[in-house]
């Protein structure tokens, strides 16, 4: 009895045995099942992702590639537009007709308050969003690089511009260095005037005339000698320089006018290929062929001041003979024109309605360069050039 006994106890262990290895054997299938088939899927989806990975990348490179072929293309000239001379400077209103074909471009407000084209007069106030720290210092900016060709000899290192300004002239300094002239003596006396500054500039000048006249007559007064209202200083602009000439030791030099001197009338002449103008042409000044813009600038005293536009707008002021003021409105009544040197575009410009907040915008392809700027007359202005 005993015996049957422990015989059926080692039957039941062996049964017990043998099922635990069955389930053993099972639980190891399903394991190398299991990882069998998530190894298959690791593989499948490595293998997907990656082929997603070469389709996008082969479609970026091609459009990479088309884009680039765009921009080093020469500019077209759309033939359903007026034909331009075939010589000289020629500006060809297109208004009737789209933007040359391109690419969009997305610009903030702040760059387009760095674009050139913002009007600042005693009809027209800075707006309130263009601050101070918008501007950087003159001579730091031209010394960075220890380039001594760039370099801007300024009153002060206080004296300040926007930076587009600031490379325009750097720019020009560097060219008319290698064109043989000492820029080291042409200075910029005064760039952008704070509102305090402006402030303390025109309370100094109503002290003047304040036991003769009151009210608006003094307003005007004031004014009419050369300063104006807080906030209508065209140097409120960060965009403007006066500059003069000295020389420690040469008094023939120092005396001189700038614009006799050949560096100044080398910066005069060539001052529209770096995208600055002469800001306040008056009759016979600088020179005596001057045509008189005070009617429109409402300055007319004699000022050494020039200011950046941007390089296309400069471009079409030259062509056209116009002051800023001008400029602005013509492209109001124009807002689409194409400037040609010898019967070859050389800028596309157009303005549109706007410019109060950041936009997306059309640069034409084969551009070379271009700026987006706010005119302070409810409108933005796109300046190309090729």
């Amino acid at each position: 009895m005993a015996t049957t006994k422990k015989s059926n106890a080692y039957r039941g262990l062996i049964i017990w045995m043998l099922v635990l290895l069955a389930l053993a054997a099972a639980a190891c299938a399903g394991y190398l099942y299991t990882n069998n088939f998530l190894d298959r899927r690791v593989q499948e989806n490595v293998a997907e992702v990656q082929a997603t990975n070469d389709r996008l990348t082969a479609e970026y490179n091609a459009a990479m590639a088309e884009l680039n072929s765009q921009r080093v293309e020469t500019a077209q000239v759309d033939n359903s537009w007026p034909q331009p001379a075939a010589s000289g400077w020629d500006v060809v209103d297109v208004t009737a007709f789209p933007i040359s074909a391109g690419a969009q471009v997305s610009v903030t407000r702040r760059e387009m308050l760095q674009g050139g084209m913002l009007v600042v007069n005693r009809w027209h106030a800075m707006p309130a969003d263009l601050t101070d720290d918008l501007m950087v210092s003159i001579s730091r900016r031209s010394r960075e690089d220890n380039n001594k060709i760039t370099n801007i000899p300024t009153r002060n290192s206080s004296v300040m511009l926007m930076p587009p300004a600031v490379d325009a002239l750097m720019d020009l300094y560097e060219d008319a260095r290698n064109a043989g002239l000492d820029m080291d003596n042409i200075i910029v006396d005064e760039g952008y005037r704070t509102m305090e500054t402006q402030t303390q500039n025109w309370l100094k000048a109503s002290e003047k005339f304040s036991s003769r006249y009151s009210g608006d007559k003094l307003t005007q007064k004031v004014v009419d000698s050369g300063t104006a209202y807080p906030g209508t200083s065209d140097f409120q602009s960060g965009m403007s320089v006066s500059l003069y000439n000295y020389k420690s030791g040469d008094k023939d030099f120092s005396n001189t006018p700038l614009h006799e001197t050949e560096q100044g009338k080398w910066f005069y002449n060539n001052c529209w290929k770096y995208g600055l103008v002469f800001r306040f042409p008056n009759q016979g000044f600088p020179y005596p062929d001057t045509v008189d813009k005070s009617y429109i600038t409402g300055i007319d005293i004699n000022l050494k001041v020039y200011r950046y536009v941007g390089q296309a707008n400069a471009i079409a002021m030259h062509a056209l003979d116009m002051c800023l003021e001008e400029y602005a409105e013509y492209l109001i009544n124009h807002p689409h024109i194409a400037v040609f040197e010898d019967g070859r575009m050389k800028a596309e410009i157009y303005r549109l309605e706007g410019g109060y907040s950041d936009a997306m915008v059309t640069i034409p392809n084969g551009a070379t360069g271009y700026t987006v700027s706010t005119d302070n007359l409810d409108g933005m202005v796109v300046a190309v050039t090729f």
